[in-house]
């Protein structure tokens, strides 16, 4: 093949296939994929892939170990140039396979360390990059020296996870039993397992002041050969119920020295954790001590690709892909709106969709939403059991203020009213 010749690994999250695909077609035409079926069918993704008439494959596999495999195997007819992933869950096939083929990726072990929580509090504590204090969990037997150790009220969170299912604020030692014995009993819907749980010390995170904003942001970051390009900080929406996101702002509002230190911590903790290709997304909390990292994720934060090209018209998917195939990015994002990714997260209980506003309606009254896309349908049940949010809608504005304002008079256009109760069928995405 002339055109670089680059791998898609999917199968679930992250950035939407299909815009994954539009945004690497942009490089070469030249695109396989290789789609793990172990969460959805591939159907509709080599339907795609099908229409567009890329030159390469698309190979379906059951698991995480089929997928490097089937990738090896891929080389030996067609040698790959870059594999490329957007999704948390298929973060380790992507660094086995870019080793095992000696093409640009991460370390293996470096990945490793990104998705484990307790792995990355050890290391930063060697390394004396700031995050919190923390105890880590791997039996009963460790809950009372954990609480000892770090203190009541705390944070509690598996090891592995995303989207801050299991996270929870513990104020006593029964509510510490309770979130660790329910955490066991979740199930996950990564094809990997991590026995280990945190216990950390409580940063609050609810609100930075009177700023209307809560007191933690993420930097995001593009790595290309070791480089790291820092292309942004974003913001968070306050918290209001428990650890579920609110929102993402981008770009943030925050001044030039706070940007600064925030930016320089993230850097450090990368650096420290091995990592030199690709997106990766920082959250870092804002301390009156100076910012604490929260954690490091390998991968482009779910709706950031979208942000960025909504609110930059940069393709940061397309520059990931350029990262895979050991290239520099052809730019870096200049702002011209402020874009707006609101969350409705579902209040704690058991409830049920009474009401709520088609969203054909409530687009077509409001032409600076983005994308709108409820979780749930009137009559279905609502627990935070498979998902925390009811709905997200993205928004677009020349400003703060606006994006802020048109998001309350969406929130209300979408008329969700909920009622106590579960005598309904079950709802929300997996």
């Amino acid at each position: 093949m002339g055109a670089p010749h680059v791998l898609l690994l999917a199968g679930i999250g992250g950035h939407a296939t299909g815009e994954a695909l539009d945004s690497l077609s942009t490089l070469t035409d030249a695109v396989s994929v290789v789609y793990v079926t172990a969460w959805r069918p591939a159907e509709p993704v080599r339907a795609d892939w099908e229409r567009r008439r890329l030159r390469g494959e698309f190979v379906e596999v059951a698991d995480l170990d089929a997928a490097v495999l089937a990738a090896v195997a891929l080389h030996g007819r067609l040698p790959l140039d870059g594999v490329v992933t957007y999704s948390e869950l298929l973060l380790r096939p992507q660094a086995e396979i870019a080793f095992r083929l000696g093409l640009p990726g991460n370390p293996p072990e470096a990945v490793a360390i990104a998705q484990s929580k307790a792995l990355q509090r050890l290391l930063f504590a060697e390394r004396d990059v700031p995050s919190p204090e923390f105890e880590i969990i791997t039996s009963e037997r460790d809950l009372a020296a954990a609480a000892a150790r770090v203190g009541l009220p705390g944070v509690f969170k598996p090891s592995l996870g995303t989207g801050s299912q299991s996270v929870r604020l513990v104020s006593t030692y029964a509510e510490l039993i309770h979130a660790f014995t329910a955490a066991r009993a979740e199930k996950t819907t990564f094809l990997q397992s991590d026995e280990a749980y945190l216990l950390e010390q409580r940063m609050a995170l609810e609100r930075d002041g009177d700023s209307g904003y809560a007191a933690y942001c993420s930097v995001e970051s593009l790595l290309a050969g070791g480089t790291a390009h820092h292309l942004a900080v974003s913001d968070r929406l306050p918290l209001e119920h428990g650890y579920a996101e609110e929102g993402v702002v981008l770009p943030g509002r925050l001044d030039e020295a706070t940007r600064a230190a925030a930016v320089d911590v993230a850097d450090r903790a990368i650096r420290a954790i091995g990592l030199v290709s690709g997106a990766v997304h920082t959250e870092i909390a804002l301390t009156a001590d100076g910012p604490r990292v929260i954690e490091v994720n390998a991968r482009a934060g779910g709706p950031l690709p979208t942000m960025f090209k909504v609110a930059a018209g940069y393709d940061y998917a397309a520059e990931i892909g350029r990262a895979a195939l050991g290239l520099q990015p052809s730019g870096l994002p200049e702002f011209t709106r402020v874009v707006l990714l609101r969350y409705l997260p579902i209040p704690a209980g058991n409830w049920r969709v009474a009401t709520q506003t088609p969203a054909g309606a409530v687009l077509r009254g409001y032409p600076e939403l983005v994308h709108l896309s409820p979780h749930f349908a009137p009559g279905q049940r609502v627990s935070r059991q498979r998902t925390l949010h009811l709905a997200s809608f993205m928004v677009a504005a020349p400003d703060r203020g606006t994006a802020r304002s048109v998001t309350r008079q969406v929130e209300r256009a979408l008329g969700i009213r909920l009622i106590p109760g579960f005598d309904a069928t079950a709802g929300g995405r997996p």
